[in-house]
């Protein structure tokens, strides 16, 4: 599996954009020094799946476009229903 470095938009909290750890073509440069994306975090090969990102989907989108742009919505409930 691979790893990712994790960004989030600054003007849409819903909106994330995913690059591989090791890559350093332009895509991922433009992702790192985006003013418009603030870093989040990094997961790391070994780590079980987070919410909101499908390592297949990252893995295959980033192959093809440098990058994988995400949506997550959270939204924080009270209690049962």
């Amino acid at each position: 599996m691979a790893e990712f470095e994790i960004f989030r938009s600054n003007h849409n909290s819903d909106h994330y954009v995913a690059i591989l750890a090791d890559d350093e073509g332009a895509n991922a440069v433009r992702v790192r020094t985006s003013h418009n994306l603030n870093p989040l975090v990094r997961i790391t090969k070994d780590e079980r799946p987070h919410l909101g990102l499908d390592r297949v989907a990252a893995e295959r989108a980033i192959k093809d476009h440098g990058f994988y742009a995400f949506a997550l919505h959270v939204e924080e409930r009270h209690g049962h229903d």
